[in-house]
């Protein structure tokens, strides 16, 4: 190699390390501007911006108007702008500092999060503090009538909790667990943590047992095998083959029966709801007290009324 070519590898070296000295100064911060970058790494500001343009262009730099900051897919991964929408979701507000500790990452990376989840409206500031936005809920909505079923489902439910006094449910299946798509309270339906949206496991509540009875028993084996037996209470289902024997039974019964096995002193009876054209399961049920939920009402009225909710729904979604 003749003197010109190392003169030139040695140049070439230098900038490269001066490069990745521009991109170590920028990831310290949660955004920088050329002067202070030029004073920290004492260059010139013309240098620097030779720096940061090679940066740009390869993707590990991103400009905002004119600062710059790291390029959040050189920094992270996707799981922690997820991480830190859920922290939200929990805290409700919370400053910068309250998320980082919520997901375990430092201050300064969570607020260059929060900074670019707020440029793309999904979550808003006051003050100091961050919250989730309402762009999720437009996206929660279309999700929601996506299933080509709701009106339909929501009028049967809030027909079915007139005519049973009591609370009704409409669930759907998603991801092995137990999504709570709609309620709708009668005159005397009990006040529960059930929220729209809510994601529990399927094999403690009538409307997961219901949507469990329609499933091939190996795609019921991957969900208990992803997502265990956990007991709620002491009447819990927690062995495999006791679970797939109630399911045997609600399969002849027509409808699940939920005997105070998600929360104590509450009895629910649910019914199946399949659309198989969509590939849609899911279940409706009326929730109650144990007290108000034995003898005839038990065994005989409210499984009619649910099961028959459910057909009307199963038959109209032909036809929407």
């Amino acid at each position: 190699m003749n003197e010109s070519n190392v003169d030139k590898s040695g140049r070439t070296v230098k900038t490269a390390r001066t490069t990745f000295r521009v991109l170590d100064e920028v990831t310290a911060r949660e955004r920088v501007g050329v002067t202070e970058l030029a004073s920290a790494l004492e260059m010139s500001k013309s240098a620097v911006h030779r720096h940061l343009a090679t940066l740009v262009a390869e993707g590990r730099v991103e400009k905002h108007d004119s600062e710059y900051r790291r390029s959040l897919r050189e920094t992270e991964s996707v799981d922690l702008a997820f991480a830190v929408v859920e922290a939200l979701k929990e805290l409700g507000s919370a400053t910068p500092r309250a998320v980082a500790a919520a997901v375990g990452r430092s201050e300064t990376t969570v607020s260059h999060y929060l900074s670019w989840l707020e440029g793309k409206g999904y979550i808003t500031r006051q003050g100091d503090e961050y919250q989730n936005g309402l762009k999720f809920l437009d996206i929660g909505e279309r999700v929601k009538y996506g299933t080509g079923i709701f009106d339909i489902a929501a009028e049967q439910v809030d027909e079915l909790a007139e005519e049973s006094g009591e609370l009704a449910l409409m669930s759907v299946l998603e991801h092995g667990q137990n999504v709570l798509l709609y309620k709708s309270h009668g005159a005397d339906a009990i006040q529960t943590s059930h929220e729209i949206g809510l994601r529990e496991p399927l094999h403690c509540s009538g409307l997961g047992k219901a949507i469990l009875s329609e499933l091939p028993r190996e795609r019921v084996e991957r969900i208990v095998d992803e997502h265990g037996l956990p007991a709620f209470t002491e009447h819990t289902i927690t062995d495999r083959e006791d679970l797939f024997g109630e399911l045997d039974r609600t399969r002849e019964r027509g409808y699940a029966i939920d005997d105070q096995e998600a929360k104590p002193g509450i009895r629910c009876i649910a019914a199946p709801v399949v659309i198989e054209e969509r590939g849609l399961y899911g279940a409706v049920s009326v929730t109650a007290p144990q007290s108000r939920m034995k003898g005839d009402r038990f065994e005989e009225s409210l499984p009619e009324l649910v099961t028959g909710a459910a057909n009307v729904i199963e038959v109209n979604a032909i036809y929407v």
